[in-house]
């Protein structure tokens, strides 16, 4: 049984869901998707029931089998966009936190490779350094944004 907060309805989809900062030095961990011309940050879908931070930890750990901790909340964008997979339209609540590993080996590891079987052929997790997000095709590109600022923040993103 699938519990991830999402509703779909005939013209959109709403998704509750949750980005994962984890940084080494000026670098960033970002997720490539083979099937995308865009990479992002890790994370995934709240699941009913479920903190934030707690899907943050289970979602990374499902998809790499590596823990990690939280560290602390970074903020939270109201997402509105159009899906490059499906084309399909969102409405997104996405919170980020910024966690870190529990294993410091896995900060000098330069690819991370995701185990999930539905999706281990299409993603990785690759260090960037954060000077270079603006320099490359991520998303939400609002992210940048709130990396920048030293307390939580709220924005609200509408892709044209």
């Amino acid at each position: 049984m699938n519990n991830d907060i999402q509703i779909e309805t005939n013209k959109s989809v709403f998704n509750y869901r949750i980005a994962i900062v984890i940084k080494n030095n000026n670098n960033i961990l970002l997720q490539k998707d083979s099937r995308s011309s865009h990479l992002t940050l890790p994370g995934g879908r709240c699941q009913i029931g479920e903190t934030s931070i707690k899907a943050a930890i289970r979602e990374f750990k499902e998809e790499t089998g590596l823990n990690i901790s939280f560290k602390k909340e970074i903020g939270m964008i109201e997402n509105f966009f159009t899906s490059s997979f499906n084309g399909r339209k969102y409405h997104e609540i996405l919170i980020i936190h910024e966690l870190e590993f529990k294993d410091k080996e896995n900060y000098a590891k330069k690819v991370i490779h995701n185990i999930e079987e539905k999706n281990k052929k299409y993603l990785t997790y690759i260090w960037l350094n954060m000077a270079e997000l603006k320099n490359i095709n991520f998303k939400p590109e609002i992210i940048i944004n709130i990396l920048k600022q030293k307390e939580f923040s709220h924005f609200i993103n509408i892709d044209k």
